[in-house]
């Protein structure tokens, strides 16, 4: 299972995300004791994961970009995937990253090349097509594109430690794409269910910082 060290990015700068009150995230290096700067580039050169997931906050909330920062970031990691508020198909090309689109911002019908798809959750489903029933029913029409992966991303879970297993294990049952989990991880017990349910991937950025998980396995990539 990959472990993805998770950044959010907003005024070229890293912030400590909770429950999606993206308002209220402050600088990383104020509650962490692994980094000393809230610099991008810093913060990955002292992490130095394998594996990175950025959100560009700026851009999903319609404020800005961080694009700059992201290209500066890609080469110093292995894979750099990245959640940009992407609104439209065109968006996605040529870009120095794995694209995440997210239904938060994103009309999933009109996916046409290969990339993440992270199923946004704040209390419900989020989606910007407004095309779906419920969660299950993109899914469902996700499984006709041949994708990286469905990311199960509750973003009120992101910084609290505590995460919603029951379902991801039902998004598990319906995908026919790899599924991978957002928001909410604890510590290692949790990387060990999590992989023995199937995940193929995990998000992963309070636990690390909380030192519950190792840096080594950032730094590994792997579980």
């Amino acid at each position: 299972m990959k472990v993805f060290f998770v950044i959010d990015v907003k005024d070229g700068k890293v912030v400590a995300g909770k429950s999606g009150e993206r308002e209220k995230y402050k600088p990383i290096n104020s509650l962490s004791p692994l980094v000393s700067s809230d610099d991008p580039v810093e913060v990955i050169y002292q992490i130095r994961p394998r594996f990175l997931y950025a959100a560009d906050l700026n851009r999903i909330e319609g404020s800005g970009d961080n694009m700059k920062t992201l290209t500066q970031i890609s080469p110093m990691v292995d894979e750099l995937i990245a959640d940009c508020g992407f609104r439209k198909a065109e968006e996605l090309k040529n870009l120095p990253f794995i694209p995440v689109v997210g239904t938060e911002t994103f009309d999933i019908t009109q996916i046409n090349q290969k990339c993440y798809v992270s199923l946004d959750f704040k209390e419900k489903f989020l989606d910007a097509s407004g095309r779906f029933e419920n969660w299950r029913e993109a899914v469902e029409l996700l499984n006709s594109f041949s994708l990286y992966g469905v990311i199960v991303l509750s973003i009120h879970s992101v910084g609290t430690m505590n995460t919603d297993f029951s379902l991801l294990q039902t998004v598990l049952e319906v995908s026919d794409n790899p599924v991978l989990l957002g928001g909410g991880i604890s510590g290692m017990d949790d990387l060990q269910r999590l992989k023995d349910m199937g995940c193929k991937g995990v998000l992963v950025a309070t636990a690390v910082h909380k030192k519950k998980i190792p840096l080594e396995v950032v730094r590994r990539g792997k579980i």
